[in-house]
C-alpha cells in the first residue's frame, strides 16, 4: 500500500508539472507578445512548437506515472473484484470503513482540491484574454486579436483536457460522481455554441436550433456543457470544411442534443471509446480520445444514451425525461 501511494504521489507532482508548465507558456507568451514586441510568424511558431512539446510530454509523464499506478494495485493481496464494487459492499454489510476505503476517499478529496488550484490560474489567463479582446485596456489591432483568441482557445482546450484527466481518474477507481441540480438546456446548448466559436479561434462558429420554450431538467450542467462541446470540437477536427450545427428537440419522454458536421459522408471513428480502453492503451494519440471516452460515461450516468452516425456525421444525446427514467 506504501508503494501505490508513493505512486499516486509522483502521479499528482506530474500532474501539478504539467499544468503549471502550461501556465507558464501561457503567461509567457502572453509576455513576449505585450512587452517583448515579439510578433513575427516565425518567432511565434517554435515557442508553439515548443509549448506543445513541453504540455506533451507533460501529460504523457502522466499517463506512464498512471500506468504505473495500475499495475501497482494489481500487484494488492485484496482481488480486483473488490474495486468494482466498493460502495455496495459497505452499504449491504453496514462494516465501518477500512483504511484503504478511506485511503480511496481522501485521494477523491485531493483530487477535488487540485481541480480547483488548476482552474484557479488557467480562468485568469482565460479571463484576462477575454479582458484584453473587449478593449477594456486600449484597442488591440487584427494581428494581436488573432493572437489573444489561439491564447484563449488553448486555454479552453486545456481546461477540456485537465477536467476529462480528472475524471478518467475518478472513473478509474468507480468514485465519479454527479453534481446534479436543475438546469436550462435550452440556455446549456446556447452557451455551448458560443464557446465553440471561442475553441474555433472565432474562424467558425456553430449553428444552432432552439425550441422556443426553455426546457429544465437534473444534470450536471458543468460536465454536460463540457461533454457537448467535445463533440463539437471532435466533428470540427475531422470535418474541417463543415459547417458545425447544434439542434435540441424535446417529446414527451427525452430530449435530444444533436451536433452535425455538415456536409460529411463518413464516419469520424469507428466506435465511442470507453474510458477502460484509452486507460490500457499505450498509444500517446489517445490523448485526445481521453475528453471523448470521459463524455460517453457522463452521458450513461445520466441514464443517458450516445449515438454517432453519418451521412452526415453527427452525434445524438438522448436523455429521458425525469417522468420517463
Amino acid at each position: 500500500m506504501t508503494d501505490a501511494r508513493g505512486v499516486g504521489a509522483r502521479r499528482i507532482a506530474m500532474m501539478l508539472f504539467g499544468v503549471y508548465v502550461s501556465m507558464l507558456a501561457a503567461l509567457t507568451g502572453l509576455g513576449l507578445f505585450f512587452l517583448a514586441g515579439v510578433h513575427g510568424a516565425g518567432q511565434w511558431g517554435w515557442f508553439a512548437l515548443a509549448t506543445s512539446g513541453a504540455i506533451i510530454g507533460a501529460v504523457w509523464s502522466v499517463r506512464s506515472s498512471s500506468g504505473e499506478a495500475a499495475s501497482h494495485a494489481s500487484e494488492e493481496s485484496r482481488p480486483i473484484v473488490a474495486h468494482s464494487e466498493p460502495l455496495v459492499g459497505s452499504l449491504a454489510s453496514k462494516e465501518p470503513p477500512t483504511s484503504e476505503d478511506r485511503s480511496e476517499s481522501d485521494e477523491v478529496d485531493y483530487l477535488m482540491a487540485l481541480r480547483h488550484e488548476f482552474r484557479t490560474p488557467l480562468n485568469a489567463v482565460l479571463g484576462f484574454s477575454d479582458v484584453l479582446l473587449s478593449g477594456i485596456d486600449g484597442e488591440v489591432n487584427d494581428s494581436q486579436r488573432e493572437d489573444l483568441e489561439i491564447i484563449r482557445a488553448s486555454g479552453i482546450r486545456l481546461r477540456i483536457l485537465l477536467d476529462s484527466a480528472l475524471d478518467l481518474s475518478q472513473l478509474a477507481g468507480g468514485e465519479l460522481r454527479l453534481d446534479a441540480e436543475r438546469a436550462d438546456i435550452r440556455e446549456l446548448v446556447a452557451r455551448v455554441a458560443a464557446e465553440a466559436g471561442q475553441l474555433w479561434s472565432n474562424k467558425r462558429c456553430a449553428d444552432c436550433t432552439l425550441p422556443e420554450q426553455s426546457c429544465t431538467h437534473e444534470v450536471d450542467e458543468a460536465r454536460l456543457r463540457r461533454s457537448i462541446l467535445v463533440l463539437a470540437d471532435f466533428l470540427a477536427t475531422d470535418h474541417r470544411d463543415a459547417s458545425i450545427a447544434l439542434s435540441l428537440l424535446v417529446t414527451d419522454d427525452h430530449l435530444a442534443i444533436e451536433v452535425t458536421a455538415d456536409p460529411s459522408d463518413q464516419l469520424s471513428l469507428g466506435s465511442l471509446p470507453t474510458p477502460a480502453e484509452v486507460l490500457a492503451s499505450e498509444d500517446a494519440a489517445e490523448i485526445r480520445r481521453w475528453p471523448l471516452a470521459v463524455t460517453s460515461e457522463v452521458i450513461a450516468r445520466h441514464d443517458g444514451s450516445l449515438y454517432h452516425g453519418d451521412a452526415p456525421s453527427r452525434f445524438l444525446i438522448r436523455l429521458p425525461l425525469d417522468g420517463a427514467r
